[in-house]
């Protein structure tokens, strides 16, 4: 992603060019050169590089056995759209939270953008695959809603993705998609994370919880206070302090 300045890339021998008003998205196997230019004497960019093995475990779920490179990914997506407005949210918020060090504290956190960085990208960003998108999949069964509940009621406290937990219950990530929202009016990203507030109000209302509300919040995978005292509130009926006050005025 460009602030300042234009550069040239060649990727799998096309020569691609990009401005701020864009943001590139580049298997790193493909990329071959980049030439880069100042503007008013100044450039600067950010790069956000996904893990291999965590690009591979969204492509597996969602399109099976195929390599990032051989998908022939549009490589610019205009900052003027839904998409890249989108995608420029997940950058900033991932690279803010790697800078701080927050991310780095809250690996549930981390997994999750990470998938949804990827997720938006592979299902919104057009490829030699796109058109398996369009098709309407068979509705996952509900035993298998049902496995994907218990598996995230069993796990919450590991880093988990929407791709582990359909891979633990042998469908793809569309299909638990789908069974979610059609058997639970929600997603399993929003499921998870209740079940996580429900950890998280279990704790702060233990007397002899020491932690601040702002470290358990991080451990379940909350990075931004403001927004989780929000969601906690409308979860709970009270913000979080209160959960703590109460908990400690029983104890004394």
């Amino acid at each position: 992603m460009l602030n300042a300045g234009n550069a040239e890339m060649l990727i799998a021998g096309k020569s691609i060019q990009r401005t701020p008003s864009e943001i590139a998205i580049v298997p790193l196997p493909t990329m071959q050169a980049q030439r880069v230019e100042a503007v008013d004497g100044r450039y600067s960019s950010v790069t956000l590089t996904l893990h291999t093995g965590a690009v591979t475990k969204v492509l597996s779920a969602t399109f099976g056995s195929t390599a990032l490179e051989d998908l022939n990914l549009t490589p610019i997506v205009d900052l003027s759209t839904g998409v890249g407005q989108t995608l420029l949210q997940l950058v900033r918020t991932s690279t803010t939270g790697l800078y701080d060090g927050i991310l780095a504290r809250s690996p549930k956190a981390s997994a999750l953008l990470s998938e949804a960085a990827i997720q938006l990208i592979l299902e919104n960003v057009p490829h030699r695959l796109t058109d398996r998108l369009s098709r309407h999949p068979l509705d996952a069964p509900p035993r298998y809603i049902r496995r994907a509940v218990e598996h995230m009621r069993a796990n919450p406290h590991l880093p988990l993705t929407i791709s582990d937990i359909a891979a633990t219950v042998g469908v793809s990530s569309r299909l638990l998609q789908l069974g979610f929202r059609k058997v639970h009016g929600t997603t399993p990203v929003a499921y998870l994370r209740q079940i996580r507030l429900e950890a998280i109000h279990d704790e702060l209302s233990r007397p002899e919880n020491m932690l601040p509300v702002s470290e358990v919040a991080l451990k379940w995978g909350f990075t931004h206070m403001g927004r989780f005292a929000a969601v906690y509130r409308s979860a709970f009926g009270l913000y979080p302090s209160d959960t703590v006050r109460r908990a400690r005025g029983f104890c004394s």
